[in-house]
């Protein structure tokens, strides 16, 4: 199969390549290649991304918007280079050069003129008291605040919109918006904790969501009761795995905040994860001011600690979970060999989704304080999104590395409790 795809990819006009040792495989669009044959055989290869970090050279990312981060461009390009109708709402036009002269502009589709995703932080109210948690308030998100930024939201071509708190099972109107974002066409994900999801749950959001994330603090008893302030509460997330999937959601994740105790206990953690029934597990560096790493020491990880996890990842083998570094870490921290395994900071920070706080308001992630304003369209005009799309925050060593699209150059909540939003992320090594 995989031998079939890489002669279809050379027949197209790419010039393939793999290594082993760093788990890096490259495509190049040739001079002389069929662009429309070219990128079909391109996006059957991202198959490679699995287990590889994939890299496309020789073509700017407007050619497949929806796998940007896999570009390095114009790293090495020659021009002369054009601007085409796409380069007036793609989110990479501060800095891209444009398009090759030969080629047909009608290929060509603006990256991320709207966000991928919006997410709903409905409330700040949880039944649990998780320690890395990023606070707790009594505040809800109004029913008609949130039926407003999903019509906003299909309006712009918002593709997917993401359920989440807080619980968002205690939300009263949870499944009148899940159901709206149902009828308006979206890919819907849910974060929840898991333990209020019981068999009526279950059933009112049959058909209500494509994919579920349960947070998942600790993979053993004692470790997860010392880390959500409720005992007993691992079997009840155990058994939310196996209700969501009989409501038909078909993909299923756990998500973690990385503590030094599962950075030292990955295998025998992710071996506990597969036990109960997680298809993709999610691990998260913290994203903690100074009083809460006070309050919980255990979350104090440093860049070490992260690439001796790291290293882990890129030895996992199969089965499942696949274990993934799910949030901003610099590529340049990180071993080669675990790369491919590291989702880089397309997530967070407002690249590819805002979040609606349940004021009202929308913020770059989930963390942030950064409040962008009260419409999805004021938070895509404002100056912060304006200066991160813009890049020329980005290291001289950034913006020439072809790992960039993938990176985006770390954290910048951490960058900002280092003192600058649009500084150097700690952890960056160039």
């Amino acid at each position: 199969m995989l031998e079939a795809m890489l002669r279809e990819g050379r027949e197209a006009g790419l010039d393939l390549s793999l290594r082993l040792r760093s788990r890096e495989f490259r495509m190049r669009f040739t001079p002389g290649a069929d662009a429309p044959s070219a990128r079909e055989a391109a996006y059957r290869l991202l198959a490679l991304e699995a287990s590889f970090l994939v890299f496309i050279e020789g073509a700017p990312p407007c050619l497949m918007p929806d796998a940007f981060e896999h570009f390095s461009w114009p790293v090495g390009e020659k021009g002369p280079f054009r601007r085409v109708p796409a380069c007036r709402t793609c989110a990479l036009a501060c800095r891209c050069p444009g398009a090759p002269r030969g080629l047909p502009a009608q290929l060509l589709s603006p990256v991320l003129p709207a966000p991928s995703e919006i997410v709903l932080e409905l409330s700040k109210e949880c039944n649990l008291a998780c320690r890395a948690c990023f606070g707790r308030e009594a505040l809800r998100l109004p029913a008609a605040a949130g039926e407003r930024a999903l019509r906003e939201a299909a309006r712009l071509g918002v593709k997917s919109a993401r359920f989440t708190g807080g619980e968002p099972l205690l939300h009263p109107d949870l499944y009148g918006l899940l159901k709206l974002a149902r009828k308006l066409g979206f890919y819907i994900l849910l974060n929840t904790n898991g333990t209020l999801l019981d068999r009526a749950a279950a059933r009112r959001l049959a058909g209500l969501a494509d994919n579920a994330l349960i947070s998942l603090p600790g993979t053993d008893e004692a470790s997860h009761a010392a880390a959500t302030g409720r005992p007993g509460s691992l079997a009840a997330k155990a058994a939310a795995v196996k209700l969501l999937r009989a409501a038909g959601v078909k993909v299923v994740r756990a998500g973690t905040v990385i503590s030094r105790r599962i950075a030292g206990d990955f295998k025998a953690s992710r071996a506990r994860v597969g036990r109960m029934g997680f298809d993709i597990w999610e691990l998260y560096r913290p994203m903690l001011g100074p009083a809460a790493l006070a309050a919980a020491p255990e979350f104090r990880v440093t860049a070490a600690d992260m690439r001796g996890l790291a290293s882990q990842t890129a030895v996992q083998g199969g089965g499942l979970p696949r274990a993934v570094l799910a949030n901003p870490v610099p590529f340049c921290s990180l071993p080669a060999a675990a790369r491919p395994w590291a989702l880089g900071a397309r997530f967070d920070d407002g690249w590819t989704r805002l979040v609606l706080d349940p004021s009202g308001r929308y913020k770059p992630s989930y963390p942030s304080s950064e409040f962008l304003g009260r419409t999805l369209k004021e938070a895509l005009g404002s100056p912060y999104i304006k200066e991160l799309r813009a890049g020329g925050w980005l290291p001289r060593a950034c913006r020439g590395c072809r790992m960039l699209n993938c990176c985006l150059g770390g954290s910048r909540f951490q960058a900002g409790l280092a003192g600058n939003t649009f500084g150097r992320d700690p952890w960056m090594k160039l």
